[in-house]
């Protein structure tokens, strides 16, 4: 039985995982594409250049976010630990950990530097919302594999009690 149910929620935490890898590539192929409809004034030289300049720097926050999302993906694994798992806290930090931590670093960035330098949000702006964006996808994706977990250890609980020899 126990054999059973650590393939159980291999299988079921590999599920997570799969949605979660999917619900980031999604958003990262969205976020290139808002990257590329991206419209941009016509004007002199300079002008032309800096807009070369702020795609190269958006494509590249975008690889990075790529990046970010894989890695924020691969702590999900740590909830084959039932230590991890049956702890709320722990297995809440699997999830929304790294991305909550990159979300701040990204508002706190942009706020301390775009907003002090220039008055305006602009190159951090769309990664800000995707990464926004992508947080409440696995905060949502989190909340759907705690209920899941809940209803198999009430299950198994049910189960352990029902099979106790009465006195």
């Amino acid at each position: 039985m126990a054999t059973e149910e650590v393939k159980n929620m291999k299988r079921i935490i590999f599920r997570y995982w799969l949605m979660n890898i999917f619900i980031g590539v999604a958003l990262f192929i969205i976020y290139r594409i808002v990257i590329a409809d991206t419209n941009h004034e016509d004007g002199n030289f300079l002008e032309q250049v800096l807009q070369i300049l702020d795609v190269l720097l958006n494509v590249t926050y975008s690889f990075i976010y790529l990046i970010a999302i894989v890695f924020c993906s691969l702590t999900l694994f740590l909830n084959l630990i039932d230590k991890i798992r049956n702890n709320f806290y722990l297995s809440l930090l699997t999830f929304l950990g790294i991305p909550l931590f990159c979300v701040i670093f990204i508002i706190i960035n942009t706020l301390t530097e775009s907003l002090l330098y220039t008055g305006s949000v602009t190159v951090f702006r769309n990664f800000l919302i995707f990464s926004i964006i992508y947080l409440l996808c696995t905060t949502l994706e989190f909340l759907l594999f705690r209920k899941r977990i809940n209803k198999i250890v009430e299950i198994r609980d049910d189960y352990s009690e029902k099979s106790l020899p009465i006195n």
